[in-house]
């Protein structure tokens, strides 16, 4: 098109010439003005032009609703006659006043937008939107296109930039997941820590991240070439450990419910956080690992106050891939739990082997809890061992839709 343009200049500039018409002169100066308006905007037109976003808050709930601003910033002389932006968006934010569109992407939407914009020109737009679901949400990257006024010339480029929103999985009351509003897991009653006093001092053990460094063992440390912690008695600390198992279905290659895999999320931090309220030290463990690392999830047992927001973050994460079968890890990091430490196990799979390494558990001291998922409550687990029964589909849209 910009070739006719400007071959038809050229003939009538010609033809003027020969047959000094002013008409055809004026028309070819005419025509040779638009090619180089042309020109100049389809080179410099996305020049100088930035895009970028800013949220009211980077961490939120499921279910609650946040801020967006979208910037546009035109910062040269020349004016737009048009700009469009295709900003894409993670599938798990619904926009209360807007729309987003569908894209070749399963898991993203896009947000556009048209701007016709002066020089020197700032442009915001807000939006409000909420949470359909936990995450690490991406926004981004955003394609920019632009070009003069007759849609001869179009200019696009794309800004790789993007934001990261946390999303934090929904926490509710433990009345709302069907749970005892008064000590659902026991006695919660506690007695004071005396960390100094030496006969409450039961063993030492190996430390691990999260212990308190005023409880490191320092002869033992010295004697050993290790780090060493105190283990009092069971009366000096309260401790939970939430077993969280990732796998939804008996076997793996079933694939997994995501409804099921969510339920036990929020569970786990709505679990986590009334014992972290109680003053109790609590662990997170999972046979699934964090999104783009390989190992599986372990916070030692902690009650300190970055103790919350980690536990947050790790859920935000988790992953859906299993690497190992939940009664192995417990098998596996039982031996590093404090003496009578409470053990907390959500699940929907609850095979004879994960029973049977509860009972093992229990019969070395640890009080156990298990948080069953499912359409049905389980018929294997003894009357030995405290459980409660969640319940499936159902229960997890009724937890979703609680509100305070």
């Amino acid at each position: 098109m910009i070739r006719v343009l400007n071959w038809f200049t050229v003939v009538f500039f010609l033809a003027s010439v020969i047959l000094q018409n002013p008409l055809l002169f004026l028309l070819a100066v005419l025509l040779a003005l638009i090619a180089l308006t042309t020109a100049l905007w389809g080179r410099y037109a996305l020049a100088g032009v930035t895009y970028s976003r800013k949220f009211g808050s980077t961490r939120m709930f499921v279910g609650e609703e946040n801020d967006l601003w979208i910037q546009v910033v035109n910062a040269k002389p020349l004016p737009l006659a048009w700009l469009k932006t295709n900003d894409e968006f993670p599938a798990e934010i619904e926009l209360l006043k807007g729309t987003l569109h569908f894209t070749h992407k399963q898991t993203r939407r896009m947000l556009t937008n048209l701007f016709s914009m002066r020089f020197y020109e700032r442009v915001r737009k807000h939006y409000r939107f909420r949470a359909k679901q936990r995450g690490a949400l991406e926004f981004g990257p955003v394609e920019l296109s632009s070009g003069d006024m007759f849609g001869l010339r179009t200019q696009r480029v794309e800004i790789p930039q993007t934001d990261l929103l946390m999303v934090y999985p929904k926490v509710v009351p433990v009345t709302a997941l069907g749970l005892p509003a008064e000590h659902p897991f026991g006695d919660a009653r506690m007695t004071r820590r005396i960390a100094e006093d030496p006969l409450r001092l039961m063993t030492v053990r190996e430390y691990v991240a999260g212990d308190s460094p005023r409880f490191i063992h320092w002869k033992a440390t010295a004697r050993r070439g290790a780090l060493q912690t105190k283990v009092f008695e069971p009366g000096a600390q309260r401790v939970a450990a939430i077993f969280l198992d990732a796998q939804t279905v008996p076997f793996e290659y079933q694939g997994f419910v995501p409804e099921y895999l969510e339920f036990g999320i929020t569970a786990a931090a709505s679990v986590a956080q009334y014992l972290l309220t109680a003053r109790q030290a609590v662990g997170l463990y999972s046979n699934a690992s964090r999104r783009n690392e390989s190992d599986m999830v372990k916070l030692a047992p902690s009650r300190r106050p970055a103790q919350w927001f980690e536990i947050l973050d790790i859920l935000t994460w988790l992953n859906y891939l299993t690497t190992t079968p939940l009664e192995k890890y417990l098998r596996a990091e039982m031996s590093a739990l404090p003496f009578g430490a409470t053990l907390i196990v959500i699940s929907a799979v609850l095979s004879d082997d994960l029973v049977a390494a509860l009972l093992d558990a229990q019969s070395a001291g640890h009080p156990v809890a298990v948080l069953a998922l499912g359409e049905a409550a389980p018929t294997n687990v003894p009357e030995g061992i405290q459980m409660y029964w969640l319940g499936g589909f159902k229960q997890y849209e009724q937890v979703m839709e609680f509100e305070f």
